[in-house]
């Protein structure tokens, strides 16, 4: 630290014994502002060397900190990891259990520390973009940019059956349709 005061001192002393107010009005004057511009930069990089100097030691000690926490937690992760899993499962086999004796299933459960919950995905579509894009040309179902308006494409049709199909029953080429099960949440309060 004292390095980075003396430098600053020092600047400010010779600042103070050479500042006067500079007008550039000949080409001598413009060349002793530039010579004046490049001291002040080298100055600057001289403090900018010493601050990266003074800091690097502290950076490496804050990747050992960083690096440990990550081990530290390790640990902690897999445990929770672990927990999340059974809770998970725990939850997955009640709402089958409600399905099987005939009951709408109650897909969240309201624990001590939080809820957990079965949230409903939106499928999963696998498109092959050539033939969904000749589908959605010769159906009016496509962008400016000649691209499929998917969001459109979805709008106006079903699926049916594991298949995407249009108001005409027609099967929608170019989408498979991966069925997703519920997503599992952790709620904490």
């Amino acid at each position: 630290m004292k390095q980075i005061e003396e430098v600053v001192s020092n600047l400010n002393e010779q600042e103070e014994q050479t500042f006067q107010a500079f007008i550039v009005t000949t080409l001598e004057e413009a060349a002793e502002a530039q010579r004046r511009v490049s001291y002040f930069k080298d100055r600057q990089a001289e403090i900018d060397a010493i601050i990266e100097q003074q800091i690097e030691p502290f950076l490496k000690k804050i990747e050992m900190i960083k690096e440990w926490g990550k081990e530290a937690k390790k640990e902690f992760m897999e445990k929770e990891s672990y927990y999340a899993t059974t809770l998970e499962q725990y939850l997955r086999s009640e709402v089958e259990k409600q399905v099987e004796a005939g009951k709408k299933p109650k897909k969240t459960l309201a624990l001590p520390y939080g809820k957990i919950s079965l949230k409903k995905q939106q499928p999963e579509f696998v498109k092959d973009e050539e033939k969904l894009f000749e589908y959605a040309k010769q159906s009016g179902l496509i962008k400016v940019k000649e691209s499929t308006d998917w969001a459109e494409v979805k709008k106006q049709c079903q699926i049916v059956n594991g298949v995407m199909v249009d108001g005409n029953g027609e099967v929608i080429p170019g989408v498979q349709v991966v069925e997703r099960d519920d997503k599992f949440e952790i709620k904490l309060d």
